[in-house]
């Protein structure tokens, strides 16, 4: 039996002015505070000042990643307050990282405050550009009550999603309204799990999407698990302003047509990150091709012959990078990929479909 669905529908905010600068979130009490938790908790790893170590990017004799700097120089300031909060809580291994989890270790007020301290360490810029990109977050903090996903709060809701995972189930910051994750699907649980609504949870004074912003987060953290090692990365020209990620597969017509745009992209200082998603898996007209393409020794180039039908000069699809084809298919999947090109934004919010580079660069940027 479907559970019957409620949409709850509002307005939605587009566009964004930067005219004035954002003031920091936290406070100088904080990042105090922060910076004695960080150097007994965090410094060991990250370095006294969060700049980690030179050689974070390479890996080591086991094929991990050494700790990244969070100092602004990395990939931290891609993320939301609300990530970055779990990722120190729950600790890096959804990340595909080795960081333990802090939370028997720190509170939720301490947790902000470790934060504070190394976001204290970013550039201004870097902080101004994050704090334009996400908006402060509505999920619940730490300090609310998260259930284990068997639990007698959603007893009823698995006896009719049969073998469907449940998970994330957490307390929202509307009372006794809970949300769990079905899938790649929010579920809202009211009167202690008795009824169940779904669909997107709107704060209408605010117009933000609740529902999108768990699942933008959700998106994020699966992106994160993939270094821009193992993707086909085509850099913006000077200062990058933006990040773009792509499913892809090159036997698509549009991303063949999004292809011919990049270079607009990057002149807008648009960063686009190729993850590949081959069309009906290994029986797509693409997956041999794309395995060629993270075979090469120039990828970009091979990407490129590839989205323009020049096939004779590819090598042979059988290597270790080929096996990003399939993690990139499963992350597609897991996320809610259903066609490419399949276009995320750093904050998570997808784009579905090819756009013109006339459209979403003014998108990616945010400009009205």
């Amino acid at each position: 039996m479907k559970i019957r669905s409620l949409i709850l529908v509002g307005l939605l905010i587009v566009g964004q002015s930067f005219a004035a600068e954002k003031e920091p979130w936290y406070s100088k009490q904080q990042v105090s505070q922060g910076e004695r938790l960080f150097r007994q908790n965090c410094a060991s790893c990250h370095g006294q000042n969060a700049e980690a170590t030179p050689d974070w990017k390479k890996t080591d004799a086991n094929g991990n990643y050494p700790p990244p700097p969070l100092n602004g120089t990395a990939h931290a300031w891609h993320h939301d307050l609300g990530l970055l909060r779990r990722t120190v809580r729950e600790g890096g291994a959804k990340l595909g990282g080795q960081m333990p989890a802090f939370e028997t270790v720190l509170s939720a007020e301490e947790i902000d405050s470790v934060i504070a301290f190394f976001q204290s360490k970013w550039p201004d810029d870097i902080y101004q550009r994050w704090a334009g990109r996400f908006e402060s977050s509505e999920l619940p903090s730490l300090g609310d009550i998260v259930v284990p996903a068997n639990s007698s709060l959603t007893k009823l809701l698995r006896q009719r999603v049969g073998n469907a995972k449940i998970d994330d189930v957490q307390e929202t910051s509307i009372k006794d309204v809970w949300q769990a994750r079905v899938g790649n699907q929010y579920v809202y649980l009211l009167d202690n799990g008795k009824y169940a609504l779904m669909g997107d949870l709107v704060n209408l004074e605010t117009g933000r999407n609740l529902t999108e912003q768990s699942q933008g987060a959700d998106v994020v953290e699966t992106i994160s698990e993939f270094s821009d090692e193992d993707l086909v990365i085509f850099a913006a020209k000077g200062e990058t302003k933006a990040i773009l990620n792509v499913f892809t597969d090159t036997s698509c017509p549009y991303c063949q047509k999004l292809h011919s745009e990049i270079g607009q992209l990057q002149e807008a200082g648009i960063t686009v990150r190729y993850l590949p998603y081959p069309r009906g898996g290994k029986n797509g007209p693409g997956y041999e091709t794309l395995r060629s393409v993270w075979c090469a020794e120039d990828r970009n180039q091979a990407m490129t012959d590839a989205k323009n039908d020049r096939f004779e000069g590819l090598p042979s699809g059988d290597c270790t990078q080929s096996a990003m084809i399939d993690r990139g298919y499963q992350a597609g999947n897991r996320v809610g990929i259903r066609g490419t090109p399949a276009l995320v934004k750093s904050n998570g919010e997808k784009i579905e479909g090819y756009r013109p580079y006339q459209e979403l660069i003014p998108q990616l940027l945010q400009q009205p």
